[in-house]
């Protein structure tokens, strides 16, 4: 059997099920393994673009879009770097999902890494304390004044920091 051409197409005869090659032979038919093969990718492709117009974001700038949210979305969950000061200060802070807080620390100074949504050198300020179900945190990334509180973000985490702690504008959930 000969390789259809360029401009081949694939056509359901109903009464016996097979599938013919327009380009090919008249005799010529395509045998029943390769013809599941290609109602097989039909198949697949067909699913393939219902999935795709089902993201909303199936244009190649909605796809560049999405993916920069999700990187984005990815350095606003990690802080990882180290921190430089020219004054004392120690931090010892985990948070589990933002459910459970263990652990004090003081920090102002400078931090090199990615943090903050960002990745570079940039100014820092922490100041927090974590008692399991109740913590509070303040926090500076980049231009802030930390004489001046609302420049700062504040905010209390933690089960019982929720339940009755609530300030307004705050987004309250796990982290």
């Amino acid at each position: 059997m000969r390789a259809p051409g360029p401009c081949a197409r694939l056509t359901l005869l109903m009464p016996d099920t097979t599938l013919r090659i327009h380009g090919a032979s008249e005799g010529e038919r395509v045998s029943e393994s390769d013809a599941r093969a290609w109602r097989r990718l039909g198949l697949g492709l067909a699913l393939a673009a219902c999935l795709a117009a089902l993201q909303g974001c199936a244009v190649v700038r909605k796809i560049y879009i999405y993916t920069s949210d999700r990187v984005n979305d990815g350095f606003d969950m990690v802080d990882f770097g180290v921190t430089l000061s020219g004054k004392r200060g120690l931090s010892v802070y985990g948070c589990g999902g933002g459910l459970f807080t263990l652990g004090a620390g003081y920090v102002d100074g400078y931090f090199v890494g990615v943090g903050g949504g960002r990745i570079g050198i940039f100014r820092h300020y922490h100041k927090a304390i974590g008692l399991v179900l109740w913590s509070y945190e303040e926090f500076g990334w980049g231009d802030f004044d930390v004489t001046k509180p609302e420049t700062l973000n504040r905010r209390y985490v933690g089960l019982l920091g929720w339940l009755f702690f609530r300030q307004p504008g705050q987004c309250y959930g796990p982290t």
